[in-house]
C-alpha cells in the first residue's frame, strides 16, 4: 500500500500525530517557516527596502538550514503519493503550507498531490475528521500574512536605520507594532508624570452594642451632598472628629439586596495571558510555551495526546460537541442547579479565523486525574483553562449585600457612617474559583442606640493611574487593535530586550532610550503607523483580505504611497544631524551623580528608586537642578558596542554599570545597591 507524507511545523505535533494515523503515514516537521523575506549582503536592494522588490513584491530568501530541511522533505515526498500540509490553522500556518507547498514544486512534484489539512485540536477523532475533509491551500490567508510581511519590512527596515541615525544610537529597532506598543507605555509614563496629587482624609468609627461590635466610615457630613463629601485637610478633619465625638448615634437604616455575578467566557489568547499573569505570576511569552505543548501533544499513558484546542484565537465560541460535554460533567459532579447554557459570540470581524475558544480537548480528563504526567507550570495552566471553560457554563452565584448607616440624626444635619458586607447565599461557578468569606455585620436593628468605640483619622492622597503590567498592557492593545493574539506576547519579549522599556516587580517602565524613539517617531508619524487607530483599520484591511474581500497589492502600494514621504521627511533631519561614530551617544536620566551617593533623584530630592520617572523635567530642588547627572551611554570601540551609566561632567569621574540600573526585573533595594557598589573612579572624559 502507498504511503502519504503529512507536514506539520514541529517534531512534537509530528509525533502526536503518528500515533493517531497509523503507519500509512509519514509525519515529518519543517521546523517553522523555511521561508523569509530577504536580507544580508548578498540580498536584492532594487526596491524601497531589502526582501522587498520595485513593484512591492516580496523576494524570498530560505531560512537557516532550510535547503537540508527541504531536501529530506522531498526524498520522502517521492516515495509518497499524497502530500498533507498540516500547519497550524491561521495566516501564520497558512503562510508555512505554501512555502512548503512551493519549495517542493519546485522539486518537480505535482500541485495535484498536495491537500490542505485543518483541525483546531490534536485528538484522534478531531484529527481523522479533519483528513477525511480536506481542502486546498487558502490564497486569502496566504496573501493576508504576505501583506502583514511586506509592510512590517517596510517600516522596520526603513526607519531603524534612519532612527538610529538621527539619535546617534545603533542599533536600534522599529516596529509597526512593537513601536506603538512603546508609545502606549510612553502615554503611560507621560499621564503620571502630569498627574498632581491631592489631599484627603478618611474618618473610620468603630461603634458599640451591647456586646457587637462593627466599623464604619463617614461618609456624609452637615450641610454637604454626599456627592461632595471630601475632607481636605487636617485642620477640617480636626473639626469633624470634635463635632463626631460630641454626638449620639443610632442605626438609622438597614437594607439587604441580592446581587448576581456571571462567569466569564472561554478564554482567547489575550484573555488566557491576562489572567495567567493575574493568578498564576505567569509572564505571556512563559503562558503561550505551555499553552503550546498543551496543544500540541503530552504523553498521557498510551501516548502523546494534545490536551487543548488551539492556543492562538480572538473566539470565546465552543463547539456543540463540547458544549454537551460540559453540561454532563456539571450536571454529574456539582448538580442540575448548577447548570446554565451559555453561548458566546465572537468579537473577531475575521470569520476565518473565529476558531473555537481555548479549551480542553475532553472535559473529562479533569486537571487532578492527569497531574502526575504534567509538570509545575503544565498543571496550574490546564487547570486554569479547564476550570474557566467549565464555570463558564454554571449557573451564576448569588451574594446577599447589607448595608448599614449610622446616624447623628435623621435630617441633612447629621454625619453618616456606612458599613457594607456581603454573604454568599449561592455559590454557582464561584465553586471553581472559590473567595475568601467576608466579614459579616453582627445582628442589629434600627433604631437602637450605639456608642462610638474609637475613631481614626486617615492621611491620604490620590494616586497616579498605576504602571501597566504584561497582562494589562496586552489588554490595552486588545482594545486599541494593536497586534493579534499570535504577536502579543513576542511583542512585549522584543520591547524588553530591546530595553525600550524594563520590569520592575510587575511595573512596566519606559527607559530613556524608549522615550526618544517614540518621541522621534511621533513627530512625523503620529497619523501614520504610530497613532492606535491606522494600526486597528491596517488589522481590519488584513481581514478583508484574509476573506477575499480586498486585494493585498492594493493594500500594501496604498501604505507604502502615504508611508514614503514621511520616511524623506525623517532622512532630511537626519541629514541635517549627522552622526558621528566616533561620539559618545547618550540620554539624560534624572540621577543626580555623587561618588559618595549617587542614586539621588533630581525631581524629588530624595534617593532614586527603580519606579522613579527615566527622564526627569525641571527640579524641585534647585541645587539639584544644577547638579550633574548620570546619562546612559552608548559607544562603538574595536571590541564592538558597549553602554553604561556615566556623569556628564568633566570634573566628576563616576561610572556604574548599565545593568546595575536597569533591573531586569529584579528586586528594587539589590539593584540599587548594586549600581552603587559598581561606581569606579574612572573618567569617561580624555
Amino acid at each position: 500500500m502507498s504511503k502519504s507524507l503529512v507536514i506539520v511545523e514541529s517534531p512534537t505535533k509530528a509525533r502526536t500525530l503518528q500515533r493517531f494515523l497509523g503507519n500509512n503515514f509519514i509525519v515529518e516537521a519543517s521546523i517553522g517557516h523555511i521561508n523569509n523575506l530577504e536580507s544580508g549582503r548578498e540580498a536584492d536592494r532594487s526596491g524601497p527596502v531589502v526582501g522587498v522588490d520595485k513593484d512591492l513584491e516580496p523576494i524570498w530568501g530560505l531560512e537557516r538550514g532550510a535547503i537540508s530541511r527541504i531536501n529530506n522533505l522531498n526524498k520522502i515526498a517521492k516515495e509518497c503519493d499524497v502530500i498533507y500540509l498540516a500547519a497550524d490553522p491561521d495566516r501564520e500556518g497558512e503562510g508555512i503550507a505554501y512555502h512548503v507547498a512551493n519549495a517542493l514544486i519546485e522539486k518537480k512534484h505535482s500541485k495535484e498531490k498536495f491537500k490542505r489539512v485543518i483541525f483546531h485540536e490534536i485528538t484522534e477523532r478531531a484529527v481523522k475528521e479533519a483528513f477525511e475533509n480536506t481542502s486546498e491551500i487558502n490564497m486569502n490567508l496566504v496573501n493576508a500574512h504576505i501583506g502583514r510581511r511586506l509592510v512590517d519590512r517596510l517600516v522596520g527596515f526603513k526607519l531603524s536605520g534612519l532612527t538610529s541615525s538621527l539619535l546617534r544610537l545603533k542599533r536600534l529597532s522599529v516596529g509597526r507594532v512593537q513601536s506603538v506598543a512603546v508609545s502606549i507605555v510612553k502615554d503611560k509614563e507621560d499621564e503620571i508624570k502630569a498627574f498632581k496629587p491631592e489631599e484627603y482624609w478618611n474618618i473610620n468609627a468603630n461603634f458599640l452594642s451591647n456586646n457587637n461590635s462593627y466599623s464604619g466610615k463617614l461618609f456624609k457630613i452637615p450641610g454637604v451632598t454626599e456627592k461632595d463629601f471630601k475632607i481636605s485637610n487636617q485642620l477640617q478633619a480636626n473639626e469633624i472628629e470634635s463635632a463626631i465625638n460630641n454626638s449620639v448615634f443610632a442605626i438609622e437604616s438597614i437594607k439587604t439586596s441580592s446581587r448576581s455575578s456571571k462567569p466569564r467566557p472561554p478564554f482567547t489568547t489575550s484573555t488566557l495571558q491576562q489572567e495567567a499573569s493575574f493568578r498564576l505570576r505567569m509572564s505571556p511569552s512563559r503562558t503561550m510555551t505551555i499553552a503550546q505543548q498543551l496543544f500540541q501533544g503530552i504523553k498521557i499513558g498510551g501516548g502523546e495526546e494534545g490536551l487543548i484546542t488551539y492556543m492562538r484565537t480572538d473566539s470565546t465560541i465552543l463547539s456543540n460537541e463540547s458544549m454537551k460535554s460540559i453540561k454532563g460533567h456539571i450536571k454529574n459532579s456539582y448538580g442540575e442547579n448548577y447548570f446554565t447554557e451559555r453561548r458566546y459570540k465572537t468579537r473577531s470581524a475575521n470569520a476565518q479565523e473565529a476558531h473555537e475558544a481555548i479549551r480542553p480537548t475532553y472535559i473529562d480528563r479533569t486537571p487532578e486525574s492527569i497531574k502526575n504526567f504534567l509538570d509545575n507550570d503544565q498543571f496550574k495552566l490546564y487547570d486554569l483553562i479547564w476550570k474557566r471553560t467549565v464555570a463558564s457554563q454554571m449557573t451564576e452565584s448569588k451574594t446577599l449585600k447589607t448595608s448599614l448607616i449610622t446616624s447623628s440624626s435623621n435630617d441633612e444635619n447629621s454625619y453618616k457612617f456606612k458599613s457594607e458586607a456581603e454573604e454568599l447565599i449561592f455559590d454557582g461557578f464561584k465553586k471553581l474559583f472559590p473567595e475568601k468569606e467576608n466579614k459579616k455585620l453582627p445582628d442589629l436593628r434600627e433604631g437602637i442606640s450605639v456608642d462610638i468605640d474609637s475613631l481614626n483619622k486617615e492621611q491620604k492622597f490620590t494616586q497616579h493611574p498605576p504602571r501597566y503590567t504584561e497582562a494589562s498592557l496586552i489588554k490595552e492593545m486588545e482594545d486599541l487593535g494593536v497586534g493579534r493574539p499570535s504577536t502579543y506576547a513576542s511583542i512585549l519579549n522584543a520591547i524588553k530586550d530591546r530595553r525600550y522599556v524594563w520590569i520592575s516587580g510587575r511595573s512596566i517602565y519606559l527607559t530613556p532610550i524608549g522615550n526618544a524613539l517614540v518621541e522621534e517617531l511621533k513627530k512625523e508619524f503620529s497619523n501614520s503607523f504610530m497613532d492606535y487607530k491606522f494600526t486597528e483599520k491596517m488589522n481590519y484591511e488584513l481581514d478583508l483580505i484574509s476573506n477575499g474581500k480586498s486585494k493585498r497589492e492594493n493594500f500594501v502600494k496604498k501604505f507604502w504611497n502615504d508611508f514614503e514621504p514621511l520616511t524623506s521627511k525623517l532622512a532630511l533631519r537626519g541629514e541635517e544631524n549627522p552622526r558621528n561614530p566616533s561620539e559618545y551617544n547618550f540620554l539624560r536620566t534624572n540621577i543626580v551623580c555623587s561618588a559618595k551617593s549617587p542614586c539621588i533623584n533630581s525631581e524629588t530630592g530624595k534617593n532614586f528608586e527603580e519606579n522613579d520617572p527615566p527622564l526627569g523635567k525641571k527640579s524641585m530642588n534647585e541645587s539639584l537642578e544644577i547638579a550633574p547627572h548620570l546619562i546612559w551611554i552608548r559607544f562603538r570601540n574595536k571590541n564592538g558596542n558597549g553602554s553604561f551609566l556615566g556623569c556628564e561632567i568633566r570634573e566628576c569621574k563616576v561610572t556604574g554599570d548599565e545593568d546595575a540600573w536597569v533591573s531586569k526585573g529584579k528586586r528594587r533595594e539589590r539593584s540599587l545597591k548594586k549600581l552603587q557598589s559598581t561606581m569606579n573612579e574612572k573618567s569617561l572624559h580624555p
